[in-house]
């Protein structure tokens, strides 16, 4: 088993994590408690993800007392946008129209549904409002 301190630790953590799906996580808490896991850990391995990196740590001093996790790092959601995308995430949430958007874009409004049902897709939202949450401020 894992040093006292160590489990602990992730414990914590853990508790941090379910109470996450209840209200949103607090920086704050986590950070401390990574922290200390990664004072100790050693990098395993490395690799590379659609949309981000995955970093492997084991931390613990011997064979039965080792704990694993893993680290994942996305890059920002609107950076899997292509420009014209980005420019049509933008313009949801000022609240524009397709009608609207197609006219300032000079783009049939079919392209941009098109666009529309392509920025869902990545993003993985299924409204206007899912999308506006995830991108605007």
């Amino acid at each position: 088993m894992p040093g006292p301190a160590l489990e602990q630790t992730l414990t914590n953590l853990r508790l941090l994590v379910r109470g996450a799906r209840r209200r949103p996580p607090r920086l704050g808490e986590a950070a401390p408690l990574l922290a200390r896991l990664l004072q100790s850990a050693r990098t395993v391995a490395i690799e590379s993800r659609a949309g981000g990196m995955a970093f492997r740590f084991e931390a613990g001093e011997s064979p039965g007392a080792r704990c694993l996790f893993t680290c994942v790092i996305q890059d920002s959601d609107d950076s899997r946008l292509t420009p014209s995308e980005r420019e049509v995430a933008e313009r949801l949430c000022e609240g524009r129209t397709l009608a609207q958007i197609a006219r300032l874009r000079g783009v049939t409004i079919n392209t941009v549904k098109s666009q529309v049902r392509q920025i869902f897709r990545k993003l993985d939202v299924e409204t206007r409002v899912a999308l506006v949450r995830r991108l605007c401020p």
